[in-house]
């Protein structure tokens, strides 16, 4: 990728929306249906086919659809649930929002996920739920996060935002947990632009999320429309959270092209672990065991800092002296400052956490992404830590 003047320009994101998604928003918009309808019922149908799951449930956003996860397995006031500290906030709004308490456990510093054994250390009588977050679309250790959810009758909901397309020992996040919460935000591996969807093997539990997403209401306006009757009741406390037919369109046909584009991330990763391997005095690759299959939604390094004269920030200023745009996923919970003060945090108690928030660099990795893009982005890196090393 090169501007006008033959430099450089790599953002860490960019999107091509298939030809399918662009005709499917055609014929959506060319229908006069273009809220909540039919392309919404086929999007969730196909989703659960490509994961092989029964039920399914999409909302405007992920965020939503944690919120309304885990009100149906009854979060409220007076209870707790735990999850990391090394997310995006909205992990912690969703779990505020529905009265609980968040309880942070720190995370594993290798995968960047929540440690199983202090999520164990975290338990008390008043806590209903677990919610691991698969960082970067890496899944979390759902083998011992069930041991502990099931030891102490805990619910276990995933914040999956990055990990559609996962597995963990062969199996999709929802056939691992309670409920599992995708993302399908502008950048993720899915989109619809905007919109998120919670999947689940327990049909009572999705009933619950689409009529709380829907203001509590027993029908929708579609299926009204259907019936040809105007009747219908408010059965719970509700929400306005359902995903509207233009934004599920957009999702039809990007699945279409999922799995193709799915195969150029994993190949671009490669092409990174390749070129960056000999390297790794100055910062650790992406770990990849063989019980999981990456999302690749990030392709997230974590510099040495102890043999760097320089710190994180200015790397990311020499990459986009480079022309190459880095990003940061994530700052934790406890350095944002509302959080900070409304919880009492402090990050002595999340050391893993802490340093990861010091040292991790997002690299640019997208389907457009060319290998010799990748080439370039490495050359850099190499240029800049051989040139700052300690």
């Amino acid at each position: 990728m090169k501007n006008s003047r033959g430099k450089r320009s790599i953002p860490l994101f960019d999107l091509t929306l298939s030809a399918k998604a662009r005709k499917e928003v055609a014929s959506t918009l060319a229908s006069g249906w273009i809220t909540t309808g039919p392309k919404v019922a086929a999007f969730e149908r196909a989703v659960c086919r490509h994961l092989n799951v029964k039920y399914a449930a999409a909302v405007n956003s992920g965020t939503a659809g944690l919120y309304l996860a885990l009100k149906a397995v009854g979060a409220g006031k007076g209870v707790e649930i735990i999850t990391t500290p090394f997310t995006f906030v909205a992990t912690v709004e969703a779990i505020l929002m529905t009265g609980a308490t968040p309880i942070f456990a720190d995370i594993d510093p290798r995968t960047l996920n929540i440690d199983s054994e202090e999520v164990a250390r975290k338990v008390s009588n008043r806590t209903v739920a677990i919610v691991p977050v698969d960082i970067a679309g890496y899944p979390a250790n759902y083998e011992l996060l069930s041991k502990v959810a099931d030891k102490r009758r805990l619910c276990l909901v995933a914040d999956a935002a990055h990990s559609f397309g996962a597995a963990y020992q062969s199996k999709t996040i929802p056939n691992l947990t309670e409920a599992a919460v995708f993302s399908f935000y502008s950048t993720k591996n899915l989109t619809c632009g905007e919109g998120g969807m919670v999947l689940s093997r327990h049909k009572k539990l999705i009933n619950k999320v689409k009529c709380l997403s829907l203001h509590g209401l027993t029908s929708s306006a579609y299926e009204r429309k259907l019936t040809n009757k105007w009747e219908y009741d408010v059965v719970d406390f509700g929400y306005k959270a359902n995903m509207s037919d233009i934004h599920a369109a957009v999702g039809l046909g990007q699945l279409t092209a999922f799995n193709k584009d799915q195969t150029k991330r994993a190949t671009l990763a490669t092409r990174y672990i390749k070129n960056l391997s000999r390297l790794s005095d100055f910062f650790e690759l992406p770990v990849i065991e063989k019980r999981c299959r990456h999302g690749w939604h990030l392709f997230i390094i974590k510099l040495h800092l102890s043999h760097l004269k320089i710190g994180r920030d200015r790397f990311i200023e020499l990459m986009a002296n480079g022309g190459i745009e880095c990003g940061v996923h994530y700052k934790p919970v406890f350095e944002l400052t509302y959080y900070r003060d409304l919880l009492g945090l402090s990050e002595q108690y999340f050391p893993n956490a802490a340093y990861a928030g010091r040292c991790v660099v997002t690299l640019p990795l997208y389907p457009s992404l060319k290998v010799a893009d990748v080439d370039y982005i490495c050359d850099c890196i190499a240029a800049i830590v051989t040139k700052h090393a300690r």
